[in-house]
């Protein structure tokens, strides 16, 4: 099903102080009704069948599979859910705990050995730098302080969630997911596809491991130095308008489409070209090495198909839009500066590939 283009309901309130939290998330109830990321429309096949797993696909199924078993009863009914089950499908997005009510089997409900074998998924599905982000984006979560009424704060309202049992002979998926964060893996066979993914996170400059850290750097810098690179007509393609837009393909956006903006890959000489690959690494470079390798393999040969578009300053990082088309997919970075929020330190990203958004080149009726 293709949308036209939409802001959606990406936007949310700023954080700097309780009061202005809820204020920010209730004015957007307002405008919207219900903040709840409505069902996908995707028909599921009546002849599921995929390809031998491979090995990674085999380290992730077992994986999943330790951590069901840690599960009690109660625990794995909450956690499990039906591969057709396209309203926990799509049950994610950057609003908060609260707001937004999620399902599955919550962080903060886990004991220490439910959380070492959730950890070793995670490590299992995302690369170091994927799993690394996931820890930063808790630890930036906990710096949120409620304050008490309003939406749930804090790294433990964060969920896991199954459709359909981890397996290798079957398709399923693997959510985990809260405020700024939805990572949904769908997986059939050796075949995996994370989209949609959503990242970013507030506040975005935290300490962490006693350092400073700027959690969207590896990917801002790389748009940065994109544009470092870009000569004056060059510059005047790619960039769009001097103001930031809002994210477009977020929670409620499956479906759909835009068009490409910005300028095309076969305007850049072949450093820019490589420049322009390592902008989509940095955010896919998320993904365990297998599959980004593999992915990375389609975005290389369809890169003279690939467009960058910049909306925004160009002279401070972290502060503009920018977004990568792609035919195999689309990233967004969008800074937020509602209510006077600082936009280096509140971004929405996303990554979607329009042709297997849940998986749905393998699983989809035509």
């Amino acid at each position: 099903m293709t949308r036209t283009r939409t802001l959606g309901i990406a936007a949310c309130g700023a954080v700097a102080a309780v009061a202005g939290i809820w204020l920010g998330y209730g004015e957007v109830w307002g405008q919207n009704g219900n903040l709840q990321t409505p069902p996908v429309d995707i028909t599921i096949r009546d002849d599921l069948q995929v390809a031998p797993a491979d090995q990674q696909s085999q380290q992730i199924v077992a994986a999943a599979r330790a951590f069901l078993d840690t599960l009690s009863e109660e625990q794995t009914q909450q956690a499990l859910f039906d591969f057709a089950d396209n309203t926990q499908r799509s049950n994610w997005s950057n609003f908060p705990d609260g707001p937004v009510v999620r399902k599955g089997v919550m962080r903060g409900d886990l004991q220490a050995d439910q959380l070492d074998a959730l950890d070793a998924l995670l490590r299992t599905v995302m690369s170091e730098d994927g799993y690394r982000n996931i820890l930063l984006q808790l630890a930036a979560e906990e710096t949120l302080d409620t304050g008490g009424g309003g939406p749930n704060f804090g790294d433990e309202y964060y969920y896991a969630s199954f459709l359909g049992e981890p397996s290798t002979d079957a398709p399923w998926m693997f959510q985990f997911g809260g405020h700024h964060l939805a990572i949904n893996v769908t997986v059939a066979g050796p075949d995996l596809t994370f989209s949609p993914m959503l990242t970013g996170g507030e506040p975005l400059n935290i300490e962490f491991d006693g350092a400073d850290v700027f959690i969207t750097e590896a990917e801002t810098r790389a748009a940065a130095a994109l544009m470092d690179s870009l000569t004056v007509d060059q510059r005047a393609m790619a960039i769009r308008s001097d103001e930031i837009i809002n994210l477009l393909l977020g929670p409620g956006a499956f479906g759909t489409v835009l068009a490409p903006e910005g300028i095309q890959a076969t305007q850049l000489d072949d450093a820019q070209r490589q420049l322009l690959l390592d902008v989509i690494a940095a955010r896919l470079g998320f993904m365990n090495d297998d599959d980004f390798a593999a992915k990375m393999a389609v975005i290389e040969a369809d890169l003279d198909a690939t467009w960058f578009g910049w909306w925004g300053p160009v002279d401070e990082l972290g502060a503009a839009y920018f977004r990568v088309t792609a035919p195999s997919a689309i990233i967004e970075y969008a800074p937020q500066n509602m209510r006077g929020d600082i936009p280096t330190d509140h971004a929405h990203n996303m990554y979607r590939d329009p042709g297997n958004d849940y998986g749905i080149a393998w699983i989809a009726e035509p």
